[in-house]
């Protein structure tokens, strides 16, 4: 329990770094119905054909709704992709209090493998983080909600390293959590574009990285319990 708490907290903090980007609340529930619909349909969106490019009367008419009332919540995109990124963290914070609960019995490798296959599932699940992530280094307008996101992955790994490695500095563990999240991001859209007989191949290779990196920076075994 004090694992998960570090990580909402961790992914909360993130969170509150930047104001909520909703104009309004929905205070009834077809409001918020069509709210989560403009945000499903923004991610499909972004996902088909990228940040750049999405514009906002696309996005309501595929959510079937005015662009009056995508306005009435979001003032423009940027807002948008931010709350995207904030209901991203939201499920970042599930996806490790469902999978990534961490036992002390758990071997090394068994736990890279848990690991990756959990954040697999949740690109292919929110195929709209990839834009975000990879636009929060080249878009303005993205690099708020790209930090978000990044940091909630961050977050999560880190909190597995503190708990397994508190030997190592806090500088230290954090640098190592951004260079796995980031090698993970980039080698699992790697295995998108790859036939699905292959993915799984390809999956193999990132947990081979990952185990392959700890093992060269740690003086003892990766992600080593205590």
């Amino acid at each position: 329990m004090q694992f998960l708490r570090r990580v909402f907290q961790q992914c909360q903090t993130v969170k509150e770094m930047t104001a909520s980007p909703l104009r309004r609340r929905p205070r009834q529930a077809r409001a918020q119905e069509r709210l989560e619909r403009i945000l499903d349909t923004a991610e499909q969106v972004f996902a088909e054909v990228g940040y750049e490019a999405a514009t906002t009367n696309a996005i309501a008419q595929q959510a079937e709704t005015s662009i009056g009332s995508l306005y009435e919540f979001f003032p423009n995109k940027e807002a948008l992709a931010q709350a995207l990124a904030d209901r991203y963290v939201e499920r970042i914070g599930d996806l490790y209090n469902k999978h990534l609960v961490d036992e002390p019995a758990t071997s090394p490798e068994a736990l890279v493998t848990h690991i990756i296959a959990a954040l697999d599932g949740f690109y292919r699940e929110h195929p709209g983080a990839v834009p975000l992530l990879n636009g929060r280094l080249t878009s303005p307008q993205l690099a708020s909600a790209g930090e978000r996101l990044q940091e909630g992955f961050v977050a999560g790994i880190e909190s597995i390293f503190a708990v397994r490695r508190p030997d190592i500095a806090p500088a230290t563990r954090l640098l190592r959590s951004r260079v796995i999240a980031d090698i993970s991001r980039s080698l699992l859209g790697l295995a998108d574009r790859v036939p699905l007989s292959q993915r799984r191949g390809v999956i193999r290779e990132i947990e081979f990285a990952i185990i392959g990196y700890l093992a060269a920076t740690a003086d003892s075994p990766p992600f080593t319990s205590t």
